[in-house]
């Protein structure tokens, strides 16, 4: 679930990038844009016109190479909410499913596979919650924010604090998580509970340190 997790959020910046005509490029656990013919303008004009544009002169084509830069600005903030969106989007999703089913999959002292699935899926959500906390360590070991992650670049775009889209996505992750909680037998929650946090970390040791390198480079 960690991979397909990590994908599937990468293939959620991908999907924007390429609707909007942009030339994305996807592996294990990133998306990547450098070579379309915007990155190409931007460096042929700025190898042109560096010292104009250093110093805020006027230039043949100025009032384009502004006008791009903020169409490259809006379009990033797209792709990058892509990733995220599609995150919270298909956990929402399999959590609705399995609000409104549990009698169905949920028994007394077992769940079903269909229930496990959509337990699963609704724990996407925990990306947000895993985000914050590595915010916080962060914070408490070099003293800053982090400023590589979707949430505070969303945020950055949108002139907001940049804990802000972090902190209410991590609470409602936290949510989820709770609520799921009291919908698993108390039976199985201890067993959940570990083989969850065994089976996060071996995941994301697995795919984004040791094999997804390899699998999808």
């Amino acid at each position: 679930m960690t991979a397909i997790g990590t994908v599937t959020h990468e293939l959620g910046h991908y999907t924007i990038a390429k609707s909007l005509g942009r030339e994305p490029t996807i592996n294990y656990k990133s998306v990547s844009i450098k070579n379309d013919s915007l990155y190409m303008y931007f460096n042929d004009t700025f190898h042109k016109y560096s010292y104009e544009i250093k110093n805020k002169i006027d230039f043949p084509g100025k009032d384009k190479y502004l006008n791009a830069i903020k169409k490259f600005q809006k379009e990033n903030f797209l792709i990058t909410l892509g990733g995220p969106l599609q995150t919270m989007l298909t956990g929402t999703i399999g959590f609705i499913i399995l609000l409104f089913n549990k009698k169905k999959y949920i028994k007394a002292n077992r769940i079903t596979t269909p229930g496990w699935i959509l337990i699963f899926i609704s724990l996407f959500w925990l990306r947000q919650t895993a985000n914050i906390c590595m915010s916080v360590f962060s914070y408490i070991l070099k003293g800053r924010v982090p400023l590589n992650g979707d949430e505070t670049k969303l945020a950055l775009y949108l002139n907001l604090n940049t804990w802000s889209i972090e902190v209410i996505t991590g609470l409602l992750g936290i949510i989820v998580l709770l609520i799921i909680f009291k919908i698993i037998p108390k039976t199985l929650l201890v067993t959940f509970i570990l083989a969850g946090c065994v089976g996060g970390v071996l995941g994301f040791y697995l795919w984004l340190v040791k094999f997804g390198q390899y699998i999808m480079p």
